[in-house]
């Protein structure tokens, strides 16, 4: 295959020059110029979300541009206030799905009380890119207004039917007025708005899913701490509950999609504790799990490829240390090429043409912020047409070095250390970096915040302790009920394997968290007051107790939320930073959105209290009309700036690194 890299792309005219100068803190903060890039199935269009920064014209638009002739025009604009784009999807050659969600809140009069609460409202456009400024709700509302209680959830798409030029599948909650909620899916027209009921709500059933025929067959049931899987007979019309087992269990079995036979069910479960891909027929009386693709180092969470000829199953879309993973030996052959020509990146192949001779790739690494390349089969072509951060070039980058390292319990701990590009290589001021979720997972992938930490001079740690997600059932169980104790342990652990390899100073330790990792710098302030030099809290938990009671729900006998983190009311106050203000000597900085949905502002609020009162270092940043997310450019920019600040009065680098 021929690599043709392209100065000039399709979508924005960029440079690959290196800057002169080190990099600013806006340079790491500003949202990705380029992001969500959709090849149209006759591979003849793309579709992006852009990043506008221009004279009265500030935020993020969608954008379609036509490979032959280059036009590119704007379909939809919006300024990250009204909404924020969430995703973009090709329905047909015409049409455009783009969903959006906003924070809001509901204080409606049911006819039996009152309903206050807060919420992120989820939304469907739907985008006409061949008629000037036509973007249409599916929805009328004189269909809105038969809920009492409007619902959050309005962009679920079931099915696009894409050969079905004027209807879409979508899930809604059933419209009985009930606070179930359980889903009903309508066909909708995306013309003139009208509904037709295609599967009625059942009980606990909160979400469906079509085959590829376009028929409902799935439900996904949950009750209390019980999943189950309902599969519709297409023979006999009845349904079977299949696969029935209990949150945080090894019995798991998640479906994921049909394949092109509509008895063929592929589905994530357990395999040697780890989640793995299987396919099941559904006519086997057994039953049986057919491996289909497992890792035996990590969970495999990556979604299913189709091709456009055959409608079939041909890969996943990335998974683990490599891009999509394919078992047609077709597209083997095709992510071979790829990867031969872009051997240092990690390479997703996605968007596939109809007649599989044009395709998109992703391509990013540690210090590749991500390129997105188009690719052609006949001739053999790859050009590079968009980048998804143009200032952030990889000669500019500091590379990730992965590494384990034992907790004090013996518990092996994988980290990525990144440091400085340029400069000393030992006793470097440090910076522990750890994820939210807390069920989530760093990798080696590229992270503008350890970029721009780096970029300061600063050695990163990121470390997945346990209870993170991607290494195995055992693993993330590991971190059930154990906020501020084991997990919070794992984390300092990895400063000291840092200071016992020379790397970092053990005087100049610092700690940085977004969300649950926002709660375990304020832990690591008051577990070991003298261990680290300073506290940045971004959304970060400050009082567990509260995140417990906010997020129970009252009337069920079970929730997450309790076997989580813990129902023991005592001890989720003995793990709340809020109550320990006293005990934190080193300065703290909060920073949260003032219109979290996530973690509710009170947190950052209440802590900010907290340490005033007993005369403590603490500066608080509220970012105006903000999510849990940083979604908001000038918000994003604030965060960064308010940390620079903070960084440079109270844990400054004496020598910089120089790009």
């Amino acid at each position: 295959m021929k690599k043709t890299l392209l100065l000039s792309c399709l979508l924005l005219a960029l440079s690959l020059s290196a800057f002169a100068k080190q990099l600013g803190t806006e340079d790491f903060s500003s949202l990705p110029d380029v992001s969500s890039l959709s090849l149209s199935g006759s591979g003849e269009k793309i579709a992006s979300v852009i990043r506008l920064d221009v004279e009265n014209q500030k935020g993020s638009a969608v954008q379609v541009a036509n490979i032959k002739t280059g036009e590119k025009k704007m379909v939809l604009f919006t300024d990250n206030s009204k909404y924020i784009l969430n995703w973009v999807r090709w329905k047909d050659e015409r049409t455009l799905l783009v969903g959006t969600f906003y924070p809001s809140q509901r204080d409606t009069w049911t006819g039996m009380g009152q309903a206050r609460y807060k919420t992120r409202d989820f939304r469907l456009l739907i985008v006409d890119t061949e008629a000037e400024g036509v973007v249409r709700s599916p929805f009328k509302n004189t269909f809105l207004k038969k809920y009492k209680i409007l619902p959050s959830g309005l962009d679920q798409v079931v099915d696009a039917l894409p050969n079905d030029p004027e209807h879409i599948l979508m899930a809604l909650p059933a419209l009985d007025n009930s606070w179930s909620g359980f889903a009903t899916v309508f066909k909708v027209n995306i013309i003139d708005q009208k509904m037709e009921t295609v599967q009625t709500p059942v009980d606990n059933v909160w979400s469906w899913m079509a085959d590829q025929q376009h028929r409902i067959r799935i439900g996904s049931f949950r009750k209390d701490e019980v999943v189950k899987t309902l599969v519709r007979d297409i023979d006999s019309d009845k349904w079977r509950e299949l696969w029935p087992y209990k949150i945080f269990s090894e019995e798991q079995v998640s479906p994921i999609s049909f394949g092109a036979d509509p008895d063929l069910l592929y589905i994530r479960a357990y395999h040697q504790n780890r989640l793995a891909i299987f396919k099941v027929n559904l006519k086997d009386p057994q039953l049986t799990k057919t491996l289909v693709f497992a890792d035996p180092e990590r969970d495999i969470e990556g979604s299913l490829i189709y091709s456009p000829v055959t409608k079939d199953v041909v890969g996943i879309s990335g998974s683990g240390d490599g891009g999509s993973i394919f078992f047609d030996p077709n597209m083997q052959k095709l992510q071979q090429q790829v990867d031969s020509v872009l051997p240092k990146t990690k390479n997703y192949i996605s968007s596939l043409s109809y007649d599989l001779q044009k395709y998109i790739v992703y391509s990013t690494s540690d210090i590749d912020s991500g390129t997105y390349y188009l690719g052609q089969r006949h001739p053999a072509k790859l050009d590079a047409i968009a980048y998804r951060y143009k200032k952030l070039t990889p000669e500019l980058m500091a590379a990730k070095k992965s590494i384990t390292y034992k907790a004090r319990d013996g518990l092996e701990i994988r980290a990525f250390l990144t440091l400085p590009k340029d400069g000393a290589q030992k006793n470097l001021p440090t910076i522990m970096l750890p994820h939210g979720g807390p069920i989530s997972n760093d990798d080696d992938s590229f992270d503008y915040w350890v970029q721009y930490l780096a970029n300061k001079g600063y050695a990163v740690l990121q470390m997945n302790f346990r209870g993170s997600s991607g290494q195995g059932l055992d693993f993330r169980n590991a971190g059930l009920k154990n906020w501020g104790m084991a997990m919070q342990d794992d984390i300092e652990d990895g400063a000291k394997k840092l200071i016992a390899d020379g790397i970092a100073d053990a005087n100049a330790i610092g700690i940085v968290g977004a969300s649950y990792g926002g709660y375990a710098a304020l832990m690591g302030a008051v577990k070991t007051p003298d261990f680290y030099k300073f506290a940045v809290s971004v959304a970060g938990v400050s009082n567990v107790y509260d995140l417990v009671k906010d997020n129970r729900a009252f009337w069920r006998g079970y929730n997450v939320v309790d076997a989580q983190i813990g129902n023991d009311n005592s001890h989720l106050r003995e793990i709340s930073p809020v109550n320990y203000a006293k005990k934190i000597k080193v300065p703290i900085l909060l920073i949260h959105g003032d219109s979290d949905r996530q973690v509710d502002k009170k947190h950052s609020e209440q802590m900010h209290a907290a340490l005033q009162k007993e005369g403590k270092n603490v500066t608080y940043l509220s970012l105006p009309d903000e999510d849990h997310f940083l979604t908001n450019e000038e918000s994003r920019r604030a965060t960064f700036r308010a940390m620079d600040e903070f960084l440079d009065k109270y844990f400054p680098v004496s020598i910089k690194a120089v790009p």
